[in-house]
């Protein structure tokens, strides 16, 4: 999962989703859109690592400010991100990637896309598994926990969330990490919530999500570990146009890490020169 900080805004604008990353002028657009915790932040490394010129995109989160209602599930998610991409770029000149959580979104993007008879220029998954059905509560409650302290910083065992609902885990967490010293002085309780309470809505979305057929290629980055070739296995039996495989060694929560990062955009500028 992504090691993304989201600092707080204060700004009056409606929210929206789309970030200009990196101006540029060589096709294809890079689109990538937000691992679990919302932000674009992680990406920050590929998007140095690429080619002088070629332009990048973020898709952030809804929900992060106080202007924007988060999203409940993923379809819905992909198709409001699909609709924001399209109003400034053709989808045929767009590479649609996503880490981990982001990559399912990047997937179902494509596939929307698809239905509405266009093609992405293409689609990269980042890491990222198809979901399980059965993840226990507890399980998801100590995955939720696990990120926030990787994320924000907070310690693990002043959290304490077991028998909490997914409310009451937000607020614990909220509360614990605006007692911490670790965070900037910008960073409110409302903010704080809201940060998490899109944490753990993109948790749930992700174990609900029943990934679909898509009749397009699709590029999947794989680390060594967890096992590659269960992941593999999983996106061929859904995309009978193709998987090509990708192998940038190390774990999956070192994918965005400053070496991988420079191997992932070496492996994206082979793909689509500029």
């Amino acid at each position: 999962m992504s090691q993304d900080r989201t600092p707080p805004t204060g700004s009056a604008a409606r929210e929206t989703s789309y970030v200009r990353l990196l101006p540029g002028s060589h096709t294809p657009t890079y689109a990538f859109v937000h691992p679990v915790g919302g932000s674009v932040s992680g990406y920050v490394d590929v998007v140095a690592a690429l080619p002088a010129g070629t332009e990048c995109v973020g898709v952030r989160a809804r929900g992060l400010s106080p202007q924007g209602e988060p999203h409940h599930d993923i379809p819905t998610m992909a198709t409001d991100y699909l609709d924001e991409l399209l109003a400034y770029h053709e989808p045929e000149q767009l590479v649609l990637a996503g880490y981990s959580f982001g990559g399912l979104v990047a997937f179902e993007m494509a596939r929307r896309l698809r239905e509405r008879g266009r093609t992405p220029a293409g689609t990269v998954l980042l890491g990222t598994y198809v979901p399980r059905h059965d993840v226990p509560r507890a399980e998801r409650v100590a995955t939720f926990a696990r990120l926030v302290s990787v994320i924000y910083r907070v310690p693990l065992e002043r959290l304490r969330l077991d028998g909490l609902d997914d409310a009451e885990m937000v607020d614990r967490a909220a509360e614990v990490a605006g007692r911490c010293d670790t965070l900037p002085a910008a960073y409110r309780q409302a903010d704080l919530r809201r940060l998490f309470q899109v944490l753990a809505l993109n948790l749930r979305m992700a174990q609900e999500y029943d990934v679909p057929p898509y009749d397009g290629l699709v590029h999947l980055v794989r680390p060594e570990r967890p096992d590659p070739r269960d992941t593999l296995h999983a996106w061929r039996s859904r995309c009978p146009s193709g998987v090509v495989t990708h192998d940038i060694g190390g774990e999956h929560n070192e994918l965005m890490s400053a070496d991988r990062g420079v191997r992932i955009a070496q492996a994206l500028a082979a793909l689509w020169p500029a």
